[in-house]
């Protein structure tokens, strides 16, 4: 899931920045790509990837390990055991 994530919005964060960076060289997004994809080509939008995606696996890999702990403080004090499921809503 993160890596289609990153994948997909890569382009979108790549003419962000560009436009950033260079503002008088762009009228608009469209403006950006087009030129982005006529210097450069389509690999021009998917510069940074790497660090995008190394960055979103472990972001992704932190959230889930606390996830995690959180269950199982929340099991701890409401004084369930680690099979039972947690809901939102308890009759």
């Amino acid at each position: 899931g993160g890596t289609a994530c990153v994948v997909t919005g890569q382009p979108f964060d790549t003419a962000k920045v560009k436009m950033q960076t260079f503002p008088e060289m762009y009228k608009g997004v469209v403006d950006c790509f087009v030129k982005t994809y006529k210097q450069v080509g389509l690999r021009g939008f998917y510069k940074g990837t790497t660090p995008a995606l190394v960055a979103n696996i472990a972001e992704n890999s932190v959230l889930f390990m606390c996830y995690g702990f959180c269950q199982q403080i929340v099991r701890k004090i409401v004084g369930v055991d680690r099979k039972t499921k947690l809901r939102l809503v308890t009759n």
